[in-house]
Formats: structure tokens, sequence, C-alpha cells
């Protein structure tokens, strides 16, 4: 474990002293559960903003690679008066 020095406002530092004493336990502990929970709330937003492409790009036609096309797929979508732009999702589908 490392230590770590962090200059708080006296608001949350009154805070983390009376949440510490109430829970019997040091200020490094709810600081270091607050930022486990920060953390795993970061990732899941991380994590659903990938998820919300799926289904946006279709690759119905077997003779046609996505993966050796995203480039254009994806300036077909998101360019210049593509899908994107103009509501129109099916317009990538083709």
């Amino acid at each position: 474990m490392k230590k770590t020095m962090m200059y708080l406002p006296d608001d949350l530092h009154r805070f983390l002293v009376r949440e510490a004493a109430a829970r019997g336990s040091s200020m490094a502990e709810i600081a270091r559960e607050a930022i486990t929970q920060y953390r795993a709330r970061t990732a899941e937003a991380e994590g659903s903003q990938v998820a919300a492409l799926f289904g946006v790009l279709s690759d119905t036609d077997p003779a046609t690679d996505l993966a050796m096309h995203v480039d254009d797929t994806l300036e077909e979508y998101y360019g210049e008066g593509g899908a994107f732009q103009t509501g129109g999702i099916d317009a990538c589908t083709d």
C-alpha cells in the first residue's frame, strides 16, 4: 500500500472525521472505499458507452467483412450527411 497525502476542503474533512467516528474506522478506510466505488461506477459508465455502439452498424452481407472496411463504414454513418446526422440508422445497412 502507498501512503498518499490529500488536501480536502473543510466540509469534506469534517464529513470524513464524523463518518470515521460513526463507523469506528479510519478516515483512510472510508476514502479507499469511496475511491473504489467511484472507480467501479466510472468503469461501468465507460463500458456502457461502448455497448451503445452495438447494433448501430450492420454487417449482414456475408461477402463484406466489416472489420476490413471499418473506416469507410464509420465515415458513412458519422461523416458529413451520414446517417448519424440525418437520423437514418438504416442508411448504413443498405
